[in-house]
């Protein structure tokens, strides 16, 4: 995501990430209970977008962003508006996915994709998908339908 981000001119010092919590608590679990109150907080900033990236598993991407809601109204916050600088990424099944798809890969989203060793192995993935959301504004043949998702939210980025 960093490197994605730096395509569009958001630099080190423009980019806050929330490391996921260790322990018992899933990844999902955590960015759905935070989301809200993030949600709160850009919306008393100008010129912050807010980024959330949260895998839909098993799921379909709608319930994932579904539960993202329900999330919201449990604490009395206001949804997410299509006009707000908002974008929700819900790569189906995980990331991994992508990252494959990216590389080269003939993919579907029912199959568990390797992880990368580390982050900074993805950087081709990362270049791959800048030169289809922007500079082409189109994904590859064979995309998966989460990624041309997230591919839709990408305008939202205006920097």
């Amino acid at each position: 995501m960093r490197r994605f981000l730096r395509h569009r001119n958001f630099r080190g010092r423009d980019i806050r990430t929330l490391p996921l919590p260790g322990g018992r608590q899933s990844g999902e679990q955590w960015v759905r209970e935070r989301y809200p109150t993030e949600l709160r907080a850009i919306r008393r900033r100008q010129g912050v977008y807010l980024i959330v990236v949260t895998d839909a598993d098993t799921h379909s991407t709608a319930v994932r962003r579904a539960q993202l809601d329900a999330a919201c109204d449990e604490k009395e916050t206001r949804r997410r508006d299509d006009n707000e600088p908002v974008l929700v990424i819900v790569p189906r099944r995980n990331i991994e996915t992508w990252l494959a798809f990216l590389g080269g890969m003939t993919v579907d989203e029912d199959t568990k994709y390797r992880k990368l060793k580390r982050e900074g192995d993805c950087v081709a993935q990362a270049d791959a998908l800048f030169r289809m959301c922007h500079e082409v504004q189109r994904l590859d043949e064979g995309a998966p339908p989460s990624l041309r998702e997230a591919c839709e939210e990408y305008p939202k980025l205006q920097r």
